[in-house]
């Protein structure tokens, strides 16, 4: 069976391990174009472990905080599939990040700068080609920017240019083509093209990937948080159950979109809560 790299439990293995902080640092400097003064050079994790409880505690919501050499906040995470209000889960807990840099006694001069960055398989916008957009706080009428502090970055995969030279990509462009086409290089079958092969970190990033793949206790966990999600949407589906008709549907839909999060695909839910695809 092949994973993805953004499958958020082995995204999460391979980036928030200790020994892998290299590897989160290049990832994130590319994604944010940061070079010289402003380059990430050290990194903590604030939240490494991954655990059973956590997987069925979280969910889908198997994120990466994490604090560089400068002080700047970080909340990663990945979503394979749409969800409902999924922006406003991001700003959510981009602002508790954010805020809770006060609980210990700061003053609010001293609120560092928090960024979120959420990689997607889907499409968030509609009305852009871009795959790679940035939001900040800023004035609707002039566009003046009130201030820095929040920052949140989109990145949707399903726009990626999957036909661009190799040798035309920049690094931004190298680590995307990692991320979606990861389960070519799961195992050692098809050669890393070059282009890749010249960036250390995503030399280093691709054999953590296929360590975690190969890992027994990783597939326990994948599969222990596929079969609690669809316990949970199977109680909730059978909570919803009061009688009637309209209970019922409201229900399996409702049961239909947890599973949607954990990755199954809309034919199989249809089939195990017998509904149409599109009432979903």
């Amino acid at each position: 069976m092949t994973y993805s790299i953004i499958n958020d439990i082995i995204f999460k293995i391979v980036f928030a391990k200790d020994e892998n902080k290299r590897i989160l640092m290049a990832l994130l400097n590319a994604i944010l174009g940061y070079g010289g003064q402003d380059a990430i050079v050290d990194i903590t994790i604030l939240n490494p472990s991954i655990d059973k409880e956590t997987v069925k505690e979280k969910h889908s919501i198997l994120d990466i905080k994490a604090v560089d050499g400068q002080g700047r906040l970080f909340n990663i995470e990945v979503q394979l599939k749409s969800t409902k209000d999924y922006i406003t889960r991001t700003v959510y807990y981009l602002s508790r990040l954010f805020g809770d840099q006060l609980e210990s006694g700061g003053r609010y001069q001293d609120l560092a700068k928090t960024i979120g960055i959420s990689i997607t398989d889907f499409e968030l916008f509609n009305y852009t080609p871009d795959l790679h957009n940035t939001f900040r706080l800023l004035n609707v009428k002039s566009s003046v920017e009130l201030t820095d502090k929040l920052e949140l970055h989109y990145i949707e995969l399903i726009k990626y240019d999957k036909d661009k030279p190799y040798k035309e990509m920049t690094k931004f462009e190298k680590w995307l083509y990692l991320l979606k086409f990861s389960e070519m290089y799961q195992d050692r079958l098809s050669p890393i093209p070059e282009a890749l092969k010249n960036e250390e970190e995503i030399v280093m990033a691709i054999e953590a990937y296929r360590h975690a793949v190969a890992d027994n206790y990783v597939k326990e966990l994948i599969d222990f948080r596929r079969k609690a999600s669809i316990d949970e949407a199977s109680r909730i589906e059978e909570a919803k159950r009061d009688g009637k008709t309209e209970g019922k549907i409201e229900g399996k839909i409702e049961a239909a979109r947890i599973m949607l999060e954990i990755g199954l695909s809309k034919s199989e839910i249809a089939a195990k809560l017998g509904l149409k695809e599109t009432d979903f």
